[in-house]
């Protein structure tokens, strides 16, 4: 609601309005130009009035035109007053102001819309970018044929039958292959046999996974034939590469993720005994293969060996220049003190000239001379 000031004013502007609108109603009756008319003012103007134009007689239609349209604009002033009154203007929505006098071109007067609530005057895409009241369930990005309401029901469907839905999607993602039941084959002369023990007693899991035709007693009883090995362990124990581990017509396998991390790569699991098999064909035999790893342990070990060995020669080198650095130093640093030995007579020179009183001593560490006269 507006305040007192604000309604008088518009009470006065409305004034105004139907006052000019009476003013131009009475001109035009009156054979006066519309254009030619000037606001009143409170100067008094030096100017004289200008000439009436002979009054103009009106048909009609055009009395009942200018009748229509003043009913349009007084209907628009209306419209205008109970906007401001009633409700605030929706900013979104473009309000043209009503002109007293204007012609409009349709035939139909605008109705006013009864407001039942307060408009906002701002749009929310303007500050809220992702509205989650308006988001739905998109099945994490898979198509889905189904339409759905905004609480992710389906339409068209009751509620019992949903809530059955839900739940057998929940049973079927707790379902476990190892809690199926392995049904008998049909025929049971011509079904698949155990290779150890000829049981009709087949592992499922092994024959879908690996085509592995083995009762699940066997299974547990010779597990260094049917046990899993890793694609690490089939490297370092059987010495195959990664292209033949990566063959999927060569070797079949089990994916599952990786127990230390789920970042790391998919754990890939083999079967033992295929594992072997190709073994042994590449290399000859087993004892070809134990061959094999001996002699690369061999080549392990005098790799260590060498690296062991290259690493102490350089550190003796190491010590060996610190050490001579060592006694340098210490020669340089240290102070030396000459022994004299007892002075002796120099001898002759080659003219045979003799001085007695010059005599010579040596430095006996270093062999220093020097002269000495006595006199």
């Amino acid at each position: 609601m507006m305040d007192a000031a604000k309604r008088a004013m518009i009470e006065q502007n409305r004034a105004k309005a139907l006052e000019r609108i009476r003013q131009r109603q009475q001109n035009i009756k009156n054979g006066v130009d519309n254009t030619n008319i000037q606001p009143q003012t409170t100067q008094n103007s030096s100017e004289s009035n200008p000439p009436k134009r002979p009054k103009l007689t009106l048909t009609s239609e055009q009395q009942a035109l200018i009748d229509r349209n003043r009913q349009k604009a007084l209907d628009r002033i209306k419209e205008r007053q109970r906007a401001l009154t009633g409700t605030m203007r929706d900013a979104s929505n473009n309000y043209t102001p009503a002109v007293p006098g204007a012609v409009n071109s349709s035939n139909e007067t605008r109705e006013a819309k009864p407001s039942t609530y307060i408009r906002p005057s701002v749009r929310k895409s303007d500050y809220i970018e992702y509205d989650f009241s308006t988001m739905q369930d998109s099945f994490g990005g898979f198509v889905s044929n189904q339409k759905l309401d905004k609480n992710g029901k389906p339409i068209g469907m009751t509620l019992n039958d949903w809530k059955n839905q839900q739940q057998e999607k929940k049973l079927m993602m707790i379902k476990d292959d190892d809690e199926e039941e392995d049904l008998p084959p049909m025929d049971i002369r011509n079904g698949p046999k155990c290779f150890d023990c000829g049981s009709y007693d087949i592992d499922k899991k092994m024959e879908k996974n690996f085509g592995c035709q083995v009762c699940k007693s066997c299974k547990e009883k010779y597990p260094e034939k049917y046990s899993l090995l890793t694609k690490t362990e089939c490297k370092e124990d059987y010495f195959l590469t990664e292209p033949e581990l990566a063959d999927h017509l060569l070797f079949k396998r089990i994916v599952k993720e990786n127990p230390h991390s789920g970042t790391f790569s998919r754990m890939q699991l083999f079967l033992r005994y295929q594992i072997e098999e190709y073994a042994f064909k590449k290399w000859g035999s087993a004892e070809k293969l134990d061959e094999e790893w001996l002699r690369r342990e061999g080549m392990k070990k005098n790799r260590r060996e060498k690296k062991f060995n290259n690493k102490l020669k350089e550190m003796r080198k190491k010590l060996r220049a610190e050490e001579l650095t060592r006694n340098l130093r210490n020669v340089r640093d240290k102070k030396h003190v000459h022994d004299w030995s007892a002075p002796q007579a120099k001898p002759k020179d080659v003219d045979g000239n003799s001085n007695e009183n010059v005599f010579i001593k040596r430095c006996i560490d270093c062999g220093m001379e020097i002269e000495e006269m006595i006199m």
